[in-house]
């Protein structure tokens, strides 16, 4: 099973300011003008860490000399014991207002073969060598890997709610609305309890995969020599909390579906789909349509169609009915293989494939030739039940939102635990 520890973690002490004012985003989803708007917001933001400026290698070694700096002059503080952190989100849902509860600690790492950490998704090469080489320098797990655990008699939901009636310790609200709220459990039989609760089963990794990725190669690296490198900072989120939701992530496929070939999209995946025309005028309204359907929604020069695969398609690819549940598995298969010929990463490096959040934006994208693929969201138990084979799904199959910021606290490595 999972091992859950408390360790000594590294914080913003009070006389760094206003918490709200230094935490950042994860760093894969700032983009160049957030980084901004976060660095004029405080010298001490989070994201001076996460994602320092500059060229590498300096820029490593530039957030490493920070990041001692800010020890050096108070702005973060060591814990003097160890300890986990029992965190609540608050935000503002589709039915209203809603908290999500974690427990953050040290999971003692694992391969993603052994079955006790269960990654859902592939990763690009890329973001892992950048996470690799800041961690290196900084000798620290600045953000933290969100997994969650099935929970099956809600043992670890009930303590993480029942450990909220204290006085918290640390607030702040970031500017997209959402509160967060941590207490620090430094009492040995809580927090271990906390941890058990946590690590009665298989934890899935939701968000966090190239950190996780990361910290198996730096415990590679660093051996014996750093204990604390057998460990990763991690936030785990109980499967019974009603926070706990996943948005899609959709795809544009930039330019005509065959070089040199008069069919446009709709004609080239009748091959594989049947195509129902949808009634929308927007692109938002048509992802609306694909997740009240739970569909793929094609849309193409301001047209939009409903994508029902074949099931001589889906054979074809050797898609089963776990794999054919999840929209980005069909999409990959039969549209990202079957048609462009390229699997997901390297049709992404040569520009061919884009994600996007907004369904405006990747309709956009797409302009006359292109097309956007417009995904419901996967459901949890979806997810589960094609990680339990051993299955992953392609890169951004899944988006977990709100994220969990970068700042909340640190983990340093030559803390020893």
């Amino acid at each position: 099973m999972p091992e859950l520890h408390p360790f000594p973690a590294l914080r913003f002490s009070r006389h760094a300011g206003s918490l709200s004012k230094l935490l950042a985003p994860p760093y894969d989803v700032i983009t160049v003008a957030d980084a901004e708007r976060l660095r004029a917001r405080h010298r001490g933001n989070a994201v001076r860490l996460v994602l320092p400026e500059g060229d590498a290698p300096e820029k490593y070694e530039q957030a490493a000399t920070l990041l001692e700096q800010w020890r050096e002059e108070g702005l973060l503080e060591l814990d003097p014991l160890p300890s986990v952190t029992v965190y609540r989100q608050d935000f503002v849902g589709p039915d209203g207002p809603v908290s999500r509860h974690g427990l953050f600690a040290a999971l003692t790492l694992s391969p993603l073969d052994q079955g006790e950490v269960l990654p859902h998704e592939r990763t690009h090469s890329g973001p892992k060598r950048d996470r690799l080489a800041l961690t290196m320098a900084t000798r620290t797990q600045l953000s933290p890997v969100f997994l969650t655990a099935r929970d099956e008699t809600a043992r670890l939901f009930d303590g993480l709610l029942a450990a909220t009636a204290a006085e918290s310790d640390g607030h702040a609200v970031t500017p997209d609305g959402v509160s967060h709220t941590t207490w620090r459990i430094d009492d040995p039989q809580l927090a271990t309890s906390l941890c058990e609760a946590a690590g009665a089963g298989p934890l899935l990794i939701a968000d966090g995969h190239h950190r996780y990725e990361t910290a198996l190669e730096a415990r590679r690296e660093l051996g014996e020599d750093e204990p604390a490198a057998q460990r990763v900072l991690a936030c785990v989120v109980s499967g019974h909390d009603p926070g706990l939701r996943i948005q899609p992530t959709h795809r544009t496929v930039l330019g005509a579906p065959v070089q040199d070939s008069p069919d446009d999209w709709a004609a080239v995946l009748s091959g594989s789909f049947e195509l129902r025309p949808v009634t929308v005028s927007d692109p938002i309204s048509a992802a609306r349509h694909a997740g009240d359907h739970d569909v793929i929604v094609l849309w193409s020069n301001g047209r939009a169609w409903e994508l029902l695969p074949s099931a001589g398609a889906l054979l074809a690819a050797g898609l089963d009915d776990a794999d054919a549940s999840i929209p980005s598995v069909v999409l990959d298969h039969l549209v990202i293989e079957g048609i462009l010929g390229q699997d997901a990463d390297t049709a992404a490096r040569d520009g061919r494939l884009a994600y996007f959040r907004d369904a405006e934006g990747a309709a956009s994208a797409a302009g006359g030739e292109g097309a956007a693929f417009l995904l419901p969201a996967v459901g949890q138990e979806a997810v589960w039940r094609v990680t339990s084979l051993g299955r992953r799904l392609p890169p951004k199959s899944t988006y977990y939102e709100p994220k969990i910021p970068s700042g909340l606290l640190f983990r340093p490595l030559d803390a020893g635990i």
